[in-house]
């Protein structure tokens, strides 16, 4: 083999190598990024659901309000995940029975545009008070 043809196939050889990594390198990039929101969306569920259950635990205490346990929550996720959670929207409610706090709002996107939701809820009994019954003797 000549010296040009060697240079002339090392050229080639180079040249596609450099197409190869212009194509591959973006595509590899991507899913990394993809693997890492998945972690951040399981992250902000595993916040937002444990935001939820300590915000239901208030509101369903015997001397619980919608208020008080909103502020938990709102407390809760701040110290867990202050940037985790963007338009985040808290719901708590509670009926005679039981208490259930809704949290609800969009992950932090790594991957342009790609914006996920989740939703986490959390429902417990309420604390109240049943008068004794009386046996009769």
């Amino acid at each position: 083999m000549s010296m040009q043809a060697r240079r002339r196939h090392h050229d080639e050889v180079g040249a596609t190598s450099l197409v190869q990594t212009v194509i591959v390198a973006p595509v590899l990039l991507l899913m990394l990024m993809f693997i890492v929101q998945f972690a951040l969306v399981a992250h902000a569920q595993s916040v937002a659901k444990a935001a939820a259950q300590q915000g239901a635990s208030v509101a369903g205490r015997y001397d619980g309000t919608t208020s008080s346990a909103k502020a938990e929550t709102i407390r809760y996720l701040d110290s867990l995940g202050p940037r985790m959670l963007t338009s985040r929207n808290i719901s708590v409610s509670r009926s005679p029975t039981d208490a259930t706090v809704i949290v609800t709002g969009r992950v932090i996107s790594l991957v342009p545009g790609i914006h996920p939701r989740l939703n986490a809820t959390a429902t417990v009994a309420r604390e109240r008070y049943v008068h004794p019954i009386e046996e009769a003797n």
